[in-house]
């Protein structure tokens, strides 16, 4: 047998093993719902670990490239009828890729950008102030304020321009509920989570702790985030975190939610919005946020949200998690699009979700399928819809 140090290094060394082979991760892989054969699917690429294991396969190029043909979506771990965490397995895989010098040329890109820039696109701390353009006012005074709550971005918030407007509308929302809140601005730097699916495990605590160094020291005892993927990393890799339980990490949609029971937020009349809530894979299956968002909906008068199949739990992934959308951008697209053809079946007008990694492949797919329809944040339309302070609106508290 072929011994797989890095299995047992990491405590993965029985799963291989563990696996009952009965496919339920496999129907619901969009993966392999696209590629359609055995071995891009979670039980194929198990059973293949296996026979690596026993000496009949090679740990070779091909293998390590099927490894990163994979959304890290949680799904398959979330159906797994002998509970083996799937994701948690095959970034440890992933690892083992990268001592072996099989990673994907992209993914080494993504290694290097966070290592020397702090960020997944090579741009530096800088370009994290551009986001703040037309709401000086409101963020005056805010970076690195001593405060209790803080607002983290992350990477594709506050770095591309498609996006500047979640970042926008969630702070509008947090002064309009007269909020007292700080940002780290440009010394925020990457979660850390991209480290993961890109096979480097043993450097996500350390970059995660370069925010929370900060954190600490600004007496933050709630962390708002607007990628749920950050909310994942930190809480799974943060050993502050861990012995500091009182430090609450919400989504924009629960930290949104409690200001509405506490009356903080008032809505006026909308022109009848009909949208339709993605739920991100993180989010719903890891976080449990399904709720909330669509709570807020329920709330803004004039919005009558509709739901699309498969939902909450059983979401489809959208295609761009896990560095499949920079590994295999074409496949990435074709996931997206499945999940877009939910969209048409519905009366739906418009897509709500709150991950920035789903906004981003909904406007990819509505380009590549010709489908018009409009793709928002949660604090997009919370923030669109909030009435004028001087007509009984929030005031500043």
């Amino acid at each position: 047998m072929t011994k797989l140090d890095f299995l047992e290094r990491y405590g993965q060394e029985d799963e291989p093993y563990v696996c009952a082979s009965c496919g339920n991760c496999t129907l619901v892989c969009p993966v392999f719902h696209e590629l359609k054969w055995e071995s891009y699917g979670p039980r194929g690429k198990l059973h293949v670990v296996k026979s690596i294991l026993e000496g009949k396969s090679e740990f070779g190029k091909d293998f390590a490239h099927k490894i990163f043909l994979c959304n890290l979506c949680e799904h398959c771990t979330s159906v797994c009828t002998t509970g083996i965490s799937l994701d948690r397995f095959w970034e440890v895989v992933r690892a083992e890729v990268r001592e072996r010098g099989f990673l994907p040329a992209p993914a080494q890109f993504v290694l290097k950008s966070l290592k020397e820039r702090g960020d997944i696109m090579w741009m530096g701390s800088a370009d994290r102030l551009l986001w703040m353009e037309d709401i000086e006012e409101i963020v005056k005074g805010r970076i690195l304020k001593k405060a209790k709550v803080a607002y983290f971005l992350g990477c594709n918030v506050s770095l591309k321009s498609q996006l500047h407007d979640v970042a926008k509308s969630m702070v509008k929302i947090m002064d309009y509920a007269g909020v007292d809140f700080t940002l780290l601005g440009d010394k925020e730097v990457c979660c850390g989570a991209p480290l993961g699916w890109a096979g480097n495990l043993k450097d996500i605590n350390e970059m995660a702790e370069k925010n929370l160094e900060i954190i600490r020291e600004l007496g933050v005892e709630t962390i708002v985030f607007s990628c749920p993927s950050c909310i994942l990393t930190w809480s799974e890799y943060s050993e502050y975190l861990k012995e500091n339980q009182n430090i609450e990490l919400l989504t924009a949609s629960q930290f949104i939610s409690r200001l509405i029971r506490e009356r903080r937020l008032s809505f006026e009349e909308q022109p009848m919005i009909t949208p339709t809530f993605h739920d991100p894979c993180i989010s719903a299956r890891v976080l449990k946020a399904t709720e909330e968002p669509r709570e807020i909906m329920d709330y803004i008068p004039g919005v009558y949200h509709v739901e699309m199949n498969p939902s909450r739990q059983n979401t489809r992934c959208c295609g761009s998690h896990g560095l499949l959308d920079v590994v295999d951008p074409i496949l990435a697209s074709k996931i997206a699009e499945v999940r877009l053809r939910d969209v048409t079946v519905t009366p739906a007008t418009r897509i709500v979700t709150e991950c920035p990694r789903c906004i981003l492949a909904f406007d990819l797919a509505k380009f590549t399928t010709n489908y018009d329809i409009l793709v928002q944040d949660i604090t997009q339309l919370v923030a669109s819809s909030l009435a004028p302070k001087d007509e009984g609106g929030a005031k500043d508290q």
